[in-house]
């Protein structure tokens, strides 16, 4: 078993692209890291995956792992989006994937193929535990600030000082 990062040290170069089944354990791989152990699901989820990978290289880059994968975590998001009634936007959605990979709900796989009404329980524990996403970033003036650096020097002045002033 090949023990590289998944995307890592890619074994090709630009004239000869990674052979299909490499990319496609590579998005194995990259389910069982999320937590999918059953064989059926990770073989379901890659090819939804490798469907929705798109074929050039104007998207993630060159490599088509990172294609791949990108691929990956748009399907994870599009699950939590419509599971949890989320707006398709970066910050809710990486709240919403922090908080599955982390562990609140760990059958979450399972409630991926369940069907509509069978996924509630997994969908209540992850409403419940999503951290609510940050204020946007407000920019503003900051006032300056002096900055002492230290010294052993000023320190022993400092001390000096307080000895001869009492």
């Amino acid at each position: 078993m090949d023990r590289a990062p998944l995307g890592a040290g890619a074994p090709w170069s630009s004239a000869s692209p990674p052979s299909s089944e490499w990319v496609r354990e590579r998005v194995e791989a990259y389910w069982r890291v999320l937590g999918v152990t059953d064989p059926g699901q990770i073989a379901a989820l890659t090819e939804q995956t490798l469907r929705r990978a798109p074929e050039g290289p104007e998207t993630a880059g060159p490599d088509p792992v990172a294609r791949a994968l990108v691929a990956a975590r748009n399907l994870l998001d599009d699950w939590l989006a419509r599971t949890l009634d989320l707006p398709q936007q970066p910050r809710a959605l990486a709240a919403a994937r922090a908080t599955l990979l982390g562990g609140v709900a760990p059958d979450w796989p399972s409630a991926l193929f369940a069907a509509p009404g069978e996924a509630d329980e997994v969908r209540d524990v992850l409403r419940a535990a999503i951290a609510e996403p940050t204020p946007p970033p407000a920019p503003g003036a900051m006032p300056a600030q002096p900055i002492e650096l230290f010294s052993l020097r000023g320190l022993l002045r400092r001390w000096w000082r307080s000895m001869v002033g009492s």
